[in-house]
């Protein structure tokens, strides 16, 4: 079995959609008995959309019914409830508050893509209810402390203490108990899996990508071994000659000259730096993550782990995690980038704005704004946006106080026509890597 995460919130059928609907779609909330709970901890920024409003929150902010809670690349956050049940959310997950009635222990959460923990209140009341909604199923709790994801159409649910009553959207229900996990799948009626006990690496995986207790994630140590050198032409690891067979250490510095190369493997994981790219390697919890500085990085993975996730001019790219994939990166200039996914799909997030990118389809993204590295500082930690300052891609020159600007007005996501340029340039990179003559 695995766990589908999500570093983008890729909305991908109707409810994904519901989960962010425009103001005009919900009152806004302006009585106490509408009040659901409040955040309780943020690492290190979170936003609520409440109405047509994003508001950048921090601890102690109220959340009321129909509230949105998104966690960006490296945030994470715990909403309280106001009948003592808590909600953590992971990196890239968004949560509405769809209802929340404390007294009347009626409750019902909705996730258009990401991860969350719940330690839910007992319910005590004949008509009680606790409920989490993904697009791909719903889990009604009793009493109980559980996992939740959805990704790449699939809703993984896993517990930790009491049971869960897991059903698709046709109404086909199994019970998960105590160490199992079981998934469902949007669209498919026969009915989530069998439960299944969670192998321990998964329930060490859960713990790490959902706790708020420590910091969400640090710059990982140097000297970290990520993987070797596959290829190397005109290419450079740090100051040195890059060549095949030399090790790859997390924190790395990656480069490649006019007309060079540089394809690194990790575990079953290949990432190649074409021509004039440059970029930081570090390590992650699910695999690696790049900085893309400039020119083009290509990928090629297993489904599952371990999985790459690429930022450039602070938009994040996550190939969907259960997925083989294979695709590519450019940054043409700062604030213009082509993404295009030949196998599998790609979440795409800017900002708050996600795209998911299908099989076989490219888009040119507009980033909120380029990035000026000061210093190198993988993309998952706290103080990610502290290592670099911001310059908006459209407007007049803003003093940001190394916050990302607000978003632009103008559209982020185009799609483009895939047509035989893009697509022969990348054939050739899958050949070589899934060659049986690569170690």
């Amino acid at each position: 079995m695995k766990i589908f995460s999500s570093n983008a919130r890729g909305c991908v059928c109707a409810l994904a959609a519901l989960v962010l609907l425009p103001a005009a779609a919900f009152p806004l909330p302006d009585t106490p008995e509408q009040r659901a709970g409040e955040l309780s901890r943020v690492i290190p920024s979170v936003s609520i959309v409440r109405g047509s409003q994003s508001i950048s929150a921090d601890t102690k902010a109220p959340v009321y019914w129909q509230d949105v809670v998104n966690t960006l690349a490296s945030g994470r956050a715990r909403v309280s409830l106001d009948d003592g049940s808590v909600v953590n959310l992971g990196s890239d997950s968004n949560l509405r508050v769809a209802k929340h009635d404390a007294g009347a222990q009626q409750t019902e959460l909705a996730v258009g893509l990401g991860k969350i923990r719940i330690q839910a209140q007992k319910i005590s009341k004949p008509d009680g209810k606790f409920e989490v909604r993904t697009p791909a199923g719903v889990a009604g709790v009793i009493g109980t402390d559980f996992y939740v994801a959805y990704d790449g159409n699939t809703m993984s649910v896993i517990v930790f203490e009491g049971r869960v009553r897991f059903c698709n959207l046709a109404g086909v229900c199994v019970q998960v108990g105590v160490g199992e996990i079981s998934t469902a799948h949007t669209g498919n009626a026969s009915g989530p899996a069998t439960p299944a006990p969670a192998p321990q690496a998964v329930l060490s995986a859960v713990n790490n990508s959902t706790s708020v207790e420590i910091s969400a994630q640090t710059t990982p140590a140097a000297n970290t071994s990520l993987g070797m050198v596959t290829k190397a032409s005109s290419a450079h690891l740090g100051g040195s000659p890059g060549t095949e067979g030399a090790t790859v250490f997390s924190g790395d510095y990656l480069s490649t000259d006019a007309g060079g190369v540089l394809q690194v493997r990790v575990g079953n994981l290949s990432i190649e730096l074409q021509a004039s790219s440059s970029g930081h390697i570090f390590q992650a919890p699910y695999g690696v993550i790049v900085t893309l500085n400039r020119g083009t990085l290509a990928y090629n993975k297993p489904a599952g782990q371990p999985n790459v996730v690429i930022v450039a001019s602070d938009v994040r790219i996550t190939p969907v995690v259960s997925q083989a994939s294979t695709g590519r990166v450019s940054v043409d200039d700062p604030c213009n980038l082509m993404i295009q996914s030949q196998r599998g799909q790609a979440n795409v997030q800017v900002g708050s704005a996600s795209q998911l990118v299908e099989q076989g389809k490219a888009f040119r993204v507009r980033p909120i704004s380029s990035v000026s590295e000061r210093t190198s500082v993988s993309p998952d930690a706290d103080n990610y946006h502290e290592s670099h300052q911001h310059q908006p891609c459209q407007g007049p020159t803003q003093t940001l106080n190394n916050k990302p600007p607000k978003p632009p007005s103008f559209s982020t996501f185009t799609a483009v026509a895939v047509g035989g340029t893009i697509v022969g340039t990348v054939i050739p990179l899958v050949i070589a890597f899934e060659s049986p003559s690569r170690p």
